[in-house]
């Protein structure tokens, strides 16, 4: 019975990540054809996100990143370094946020949504990180399969 719950289990984690990591390699290149525009840094600091609950206190601090850009005339205000649809703040010690955070210049190239000027990220999320998620998809698949396959013999 655990190997029928196991393989049931890994095979639908499988599934969806692999769903998820196309969906967002999508998405991804979606974004890469965003225009852009210089923004200017307001602020810099540290935050506590309200994903990072799950790690221990002392890695639960992400950099901040406060900057206003302008489109069309009209002036917006962002703090998201990565696309939200496809990439929550990271998050670790205090000292890597603060230096994180320290490492972008005062003035940034701001990628912003055509149809909704709000919506802006400074960062692309990195194929390298969807690939990973791909990978431990297929990994969860094959042993939600692998024991699947035990249950069945």
């Amino acid at each position: 019975m655990e190997n029928l719950i196991a393989g049931m289990f890994g095979s639908l984690l499988g599934i969806v990540g692999l769903w998820t990591g196309f969906r967002q390699l999508k998405n991804r290149r979606l974004f890469s054809f965003w225009k852009t525009t210089q923004g200017r840094v307001i602020e810099k600091g540290t935050y506590r996100p309200a994903n990072a609950r799950f790690s221990v206190p002392a890695f639960q601090h992400s950099p901040l990143i406060r900057y206003t850009y302008q489109v069309d005339g009209q002036e917006f205000v962002n703090d998201s370094i990565f696309p939200v649809r496809i990439q929550l703040p990271a998050h670790s010690s205090l000292k890597w946020a603060k230096r994180k955070a320290n490492s972008f210049p005062e003035e940034v190239v701001v990628h912003y949504n055509p149809e909704d000027f709000r919506e802006s990220y400074l960062v692309l999320t990195s194929k390298w990180t969807l690939y990973a998620v791909i990978v431990a998809s297929c990994l969860a698949l094959l042993l939600g399969g692998l024991f699947l396959l035990v249950w069945i013999m």
